[in-house]
């Protein structure tokens, strides 16, 4: 009788540990969570590569799926632009450069501007920061263009490239995704390191950024010439170390007893009040297509939930790279995914997210 009982309680316990631990350092919660994870079994949704759900600082649900794990760097794609954009506040923050200071000037260290409207040269570092430069530009999906994609990922001269590009309108007038936006703002942040006499670009990140959150295990992409960061995206970073910059807005720009980034920096995210031209809702049963805004190269999603609306910040990279962050039930939420090119695929986790993780977070949160 000894025996078995003591076989009873160690298979409990075991039955247990496996609903609540996986293999590969994997985590997986009770409830909407194993909903959703399962959903991706049976290609209910198809190609998302991780998921990981942080409340209160803590992961309560990870997963990975097919080939990768938690140890699998993942390509980032333009999720990197939000990072790239808390490199650029921390250089504001330092008072490396200003909001309102004029960029041509500054990347002349580097490149001539052709174009002689004399709209460029109004073009401002929070013109860049928040897609309203003016240049003549729209690589948003669906967009009828000009798509200059391909001349600042792949061109032999992203930089002189992206400065030749024609004007549109007035910078500050309208909002149009564009890379290169992205690409020279990173160049303006080497400018002004280079005119301080401080560090480049790549250690300024490392000892300002990726050093205080113990982020060790990333790459970023560089120009051909090896001399600028490639701001629009395609460095690599582990999905857990994606989750540490969703928490850092959430924690305001505080990293444990550190300041990282000024919480007036942060405020500027969630402060979002340009309305863009697309919707990430759009495609979930019962929401009303509520438009994106957008601050700071980070984007705010409203979820319509049953009794409530959920605001969310957020960032986004082709093939599905998120970063969630959920202020008002202190969450972070990963995704990464291998959905290149099907931005109706790219929405699945909007899905994922309404349907299981915020109800979850939601549950958890007023308990």
């Amino acid at each position: 009788m000894i025996r078995s009982s003591l076989l009873i309680t160690w298979v409990l316990l075991f039955s247990s540990l496996i609903l609540t631990t996986a293999v590969q350092g994997e985590q997986t919660a009770s409830g909407l969570y194993i909903a959703a994870h399962n959903a991706m079994k049976p290609n209910i949704y198809t190609n998302i590569d991780s998921m990981l759900v942080y409340q209160k600082g803590q992961l309560i649900s990870g997963k990975y799926y097919g080939k990768y794990t938690d140890k699998t760097s993942h390509r980032t794609h333009s999720t990197f632009k939000s990072i790239n954009a808390l490199i650029t506040l921390i250089a504001m923050d330092q008072g490396l450069l200003l909001a309102d200071e004029t960029v041509m000037s500054l990347l002349s260290r580097f490149g001539n501007q052709t174009d002689p409207d004399v709209r460029k040269k109004r073009i401002k570092v929070k013109h860049l920061l928040n897609m309203t430069s003016g240049i003549s530009c729209d690589e948003a999906p669906g967009s009828d263009g000009p798509n200059h994609e391909w001349g600042v990922d792949e061109g032999p001269q992203p930089l002189q490239y992206s400065m030749d590009i024609k004007m549109a309108s007035e910078p500050g007038a309208e909002w149009h995704y564009c890379s290169a936006n992205s690409f020279m703002l990173a160049a303006t942040v080497s400018a002004a390191l280079e005119r301080a006499n401080r560090e480049n670009i790549f250690d300024f990140a490392d000892k300002y950024l990726m050093g205080p959150l113990d982020i060790k295990s990333y790459r970023f992409t560089k120009s051909p010439n090896g001399r600028f960061l490639n701001g629009q995206g395609n460095s690599h970073f582990l999905p857990e170390d994606l989750a540490k910059f969703g928490l850092l807005l959430l924690n305001k720009g505080q990293w444990g007893n550190n300041r990282v980034i000024s919480e007036q920096a942060i405020s500027q995210i969630y402060d979002a009040n340009q309305i863009i031209n697309w919707s990430f809702t759009d495609l979930i049963e019962g929401q009303s297509n509520i438009k994106t805004s957008y601050s700071n190269q980070w984007y705010q999603t409203i979820f319509e939930m049953t009794e409530s609306k959920v605001s969310v910040v957020h960032s986004w990279g082709n093939g599905g790279q998120f970063i969630f962050v959920v202020p008002e039930l202190d969450a972070v939420v990963v995704f990464t995914g291998s959905n290149q090119g099907n931005f109706y695929k790219q929405k699945q986790p909007f899905d994922i997210m309404h349907k299981y993780v915020l109800p979850e977070l939601m549950k958890a949160h007023n308990n």
